[in-house]
């Protein structure tokens, strides 16, 4: 009976799941699509602006040659040409068989209407604008929450189905197991890159943070020098590697690709969502006519200003791990006074 049961709602979850999906209209696949499209266009500008960063190293040290160099060449090359590839298939408006659960997802936040107004696609948005432009975080804040209700809606019918066989070839509690994991691996698949998110957004503001100091001193030194303000942003986005240092490199590859500086530099703005990259690059635009003899003097305070915040940060990160050292310190202590103290009484006993 119980098996029957199982049988049922497995059939009856991937019937709704080839329901929702052919149900889905045309703007419910272009949402998907679009989403996907911007996916690999983000993947081929990365791995540009990793290739010029691998080309920049290798005149640097004058051996083009050189055997690590090639190799991650061919694997930026390999890279690249997957992405673009993928994207020609999203523009010519092709999906693929997995491409049906994240529709299948936005097919249910259709009915259910969960739109921009929804607390959770808003906190997920707001967490997504950190890292992607407006219309980029919306169109990627849908397909997560479409495929993370995609994967459970799978995960759920397979569970019923599997249950149904493991216990119709007599497995008893290995068939449960056997059902629990494939609901708990399906459910990972669309719950990951869905939290992911709050780690990436977390690691982001660390990391530009810690990067700002050493940046804005370069800019501030190049500055000072007599050079533009847009060749100083380009030595100091080509002269290390991290998140802000990528995004430097982002708005001179906006800048070649004909984007107003007012346009890119407001991006940076938006993308890095930190105080002091929000003043760099409000100086920037606010200066863009004026030269040099004003920005030089901004870089010189923005300098001052966030080399002393970065003392403040690493004094309080400091105290904070010494805080969660405090209990394993007393724990040790108390068990030094446990190995002192047993064999004294010990003795007196005797």
């Amino acid at each position: 009976m119980i098996m029957i049961l199982c049988m049922v709602l497995g059939t009856i979850a991937f019937v709704v799941f080839l329901y929702l999906f052919l149900s889905a209209d045309e703007n419910i696949v272009n949402m998907m699509i679009e989403s996907c499209i911007e996916t690999q266009n983000e993947e081929i500008k990365t791995v540009r602006m990793e290739m010029e960063r691998l080309a920049e190293k290798a005149k640097r040290l004058g051996n083009l040659e050189d055997k690590k160099i090639k190799k991650n060449a061919k694997k930026l090359k390999k890279r690249y040409d997957n992405a673009q590839k993928l994207l020609e298939t999203y523009q010519n408006r092709k999906i693929s068989g997995l491409d049906m659960i994240p529709i299948v997802g936005y097919r249910l936040m259709q009915l259910l209407k969960w739109d921009s107004t929804n607390e959770t696609v808003k906190n997920l948005y707001k967490k997504c604008c950190h890292f992607q432009e407006r219309k980029e975080a919306m169109h990627h804040t849908y397909y997560l929450l479409g495929a993370l209700f995609g994967y459970v809606f799978i995960g759920i019918g397979a569970f019923f189905v599997i249950l149904a066989i493991t216990l119709s070839l007599g497995m008893g509690q290995r068939g449960v197991i056997v059902a629990l994991i494939a609901l708990v691996v399906f459910g990972v698949l669309g719950y990951v890159p869905y939290d992911n998110v709050s780690a990436t957004v977390l690691k982001r503001e660390e990391e530009i943070s810690n990067e700002f100091p050493q940046v804005v001193s370069k800019l501030a030194l190049l500055t000072v020098a007599g050079m533009e303000v847009s060749q100083a942003w380009r030595i100091a986005g080509q002269s290390g590697e991290g998140t802000l240092y990528d995004e430097m490199n982002r708005v001179m590859l906006d800048l070649h690709n004909n984007v107003s500086p007012v346009e890119a530099y407001s991006r940076f703005i938006q993308r890095c969502d930190n105080k002091y990259t929000t003043k760099l690059g409000t100086s920037i635009i606010q200066n863009t006519s004026k030269g040099n003899s004003e920005i030089v003097g901004l870089f010189k305070s923005l300098n001052d200003e966030s080399w002393m915040e970065h003392k403040h940060s690493a004094r309080r990160m400091g105290e904070k791990i010494q805080s969660k050292l405090l209990i394993p310190t007393i724990l040790m202590f108390v068990g030094i006074l446990i190995l002192v103290i047993v064999p004294v009484m010990s003795g007196f006993s005797l």
